[in-house]
C-alpha cells in the first residue's frame, strides 16, 4: 500500500498511529527477509498505539529456511508484548509434510497462549491441503478467501475449509448460509468486471526452485511478451534460480521477487551476468534491506556493493528523521492524514489518486441500490408518487 521506500522510525511510528485511529486494530508487519531488528519497531509502535501485533515470518525453502531457523525468530519478537504469529506462505511453498514439522514448532516456541494464524496461497496446487493439514496443529486462525476469489494464486477457499474444520471437530463461528450469499455476490461481481473466477491449479514442482510468486509470474511473462522475449522465460527463471543462491537466498517476496526477477532479465537478455546492476539490488548488498539469510556470495559482493561499505546496524536507524523536513518542503498540513501521505507519496501521485477517488465517490454514488429503484421507477408512466421510509421517517416522492 505505502511502497517500498525505507523510511525513518518517526514516519512508522506516525503512520501506524494515523492508521489506528482510522479503525485499524491490529497489524501484521513483515520483513521481506524476517529480520527481526526491523520487524521490531513496527511491532512497539503498533502496541503504543493500542493496537494488537501479529508478526508475519514468511516461509521459504532454502538450505537455511529450516525448522529451527524459524523457531529462532519467533524468540527474538516474543519479548515483545506480541498477541501472536503468522505463518506466512506468501510464494505457496509449504508442503502438507513441511506443515506437519514447521507448524508445531512454531507453536512450541510460542508457547499456548498467543494466536497462532495460518497463510498460504494456491498456486503450486497444494494450498487447500496445507490448510487442511494445518488445522490438526494447534493453529487459532485460519486465513482464507471466499470460494469465487479463491484457488489460482490466491488463499484456500473458505468454505471448503470451514466444512473441514467442523468435520475435524473444532469450532467455527460462521453462518455458512451467509458464506453462500457472499460467495453469490463475488461471483456476480467477478464477472461484472470481467475477472476470472478462482479455479485449481495443477501442481507446479518448478515453483519451488524458482519460487517466483503467482504474481510476479504473470506481469513477468507479460513485460518479457511485450519485449518479443517469451522464448527465454526459462532460461529468466533459471537464472533466478542461481541468483538467489548467489545473494544468501532472499525470500521471493516484494520487493525482494521484483529486484531477483528483473535482474535475472537484465543477465540473460545482456548475455553477460550482472553487466547491469540495479540500484536497489546494491542497496541490498550493502545491507539497507537488513540482514541476508545467509552471506552473499564474495564474487557477487565485491561486483554489486562496488566497494560501499555494507552497513551492519538496522537500516531504519542509520536514516535522519523525516517529518520535520516534509513539514517544511511540502507543508503546511490540515492533518496528520495528509501529512502521511505526502511522506509515502510523490505530489503527482496523490493529485492523480484524489481525481481517481473523487470519479470512484461518484461512481459509488450514483449506483446504490436506492438509485437503481429510483431509476427503475422513473421508467414506468403509471406511476405517479411513491413512499420510501425508514425508522420513524416517510418521504412521499413525486414523480
Amino acid at each position: 500500500m505505502l511502497g517500498w521506500e525505507i523510511f525513518s522510525d518517526d514516519v512508522l511510528d506516525l503512520t501506524i498511529d494515523v492508521l489506528s485511529r482510522h479503525g485499524l486494530g491490529a497489524s501484521a508487519i513483515m520483513d521481506a527477509n524476517n529480520d527481526t531488528r526491523n520487524i521490531v519497531p513496527a511491532i512497539e509502535a503498533s502496541k503504543k498505539a493500542g493496537m494488537k501485533a501479529f508478526p508475519p515470518f514468511v516461509f521459504s525453502v532454502s538450505p537455511v529456511h529450516t525448522d529451527e531457523c524459524y523457531v529462532e525468530r519467533v524468540k527474538e519478537v516474543i519479548e515483545c508484548d506480541i498477541d501472536g504469529n503468522i505463518i506466512k506462505d506468501s510464494g505457496a511453498l509449504l508442503t502438507p509434510d513441511r506443515v506437519r514439522t514447521l507448524t508445531p514448532a512454531f507453536r512450541e516456541a510460542m508457547g499456548p497462549d498467543l494466536e497462532l494464524h495460518f497463510h498460504t496461497h494456491c498456486s503450486s496446487g497444494l494450498g487447500p491441503l496445507c490448510a487442511i493439514e494445518a488445522l490438526d496443529h494447534d493453529i487459532d486462525v485460519m486465513h482464507a478467501a471466499i470460494t469465487p476469489l479463491a484457488h489460482g494464486n490466491s488463499n484456500p477457499p473458505m468454505e471448503m475449509v470451514a466444512r473441514e474444520a467442523v468435520n475435524k471437530g473444532f469450532g467455527v463461528d460462521l453462518d455458512f448460509e451467509r458464506l453462500e450469499r457472499t460467495a453469490k455476490h463475488f461471483r456476480q461481481q467477478v464477472i461484472r468486471y470481467g475477472k476470472p473466477l478462482g479455479q485449481p491449479k495443477a501442481y507446479d514442482p518448478g515453483l519451488y526452485r524458482h519460487q517466483v510468486p503467482g504474481g510476479m509470474r504473470s506481469n513477468l511473462e507479460a513485460q518479457m511478451e511485450s519485449l518479443g522475449l517469451s522464448d527465454r522465460l526459462p532460461a529468466v527463471l533459471e537464472e533466478i534460480t542461481r541468483i538467489r543462491e548467489e545473494l544468501g537466498w532472499p525470500i521471493q517476496v516484494s520487493p525482494l521477487s521484483q529486484y531477483c526477477g528483473v535482474q535475472a532479465l537484465f543477465n540473460v537478455v545482456e548475455g553477460e551476468r550482472y553487466k547491469t546492476v540495479q540500484a536497489e539490488l546494491k542497496k541490498y548488498a550493502t545491507g539497507w534491506y537488513g540482514r541476508t539469510p545467509a552471506p552473499i556470495d564474495p564474487n557477487i559482493q565485491d561486483r554489486l556493493s562496488e566497494g560501499d561499505e555494507v552497513i551492519t546496524e538496522r537500516p531504519g536507524a542509520m536514516i535522519e528523521p523525516m517529518i520535520e523536513k516534509c513539514r517544511k518542503e511540502h507543508g503546511p498540513f490540515a492533518s496528520d492524514e495528509d501529512l502521511v501521505m505526502a511522506l509515502h507519496f510523490k505530489p503527482k501521485v496523490l493529485d492523480d489518486w484524489r481525481v481517481t477517488r473523487k470519479a470512484r465517490e461518484d461512481e459509488a454514488a450514483a449506483n446504490t441500490p436506492m438509485t437503481h429503484l429510483v431509476k427503475e421507477i422513473s421508467a414506468r408512466p403509471e406511476v405517479s408518487y411513491f413512499f420510501s421510509e425508514k425508522d420513524d421517517t416517510r418521504v412521499t416522492h413525486a414523480m
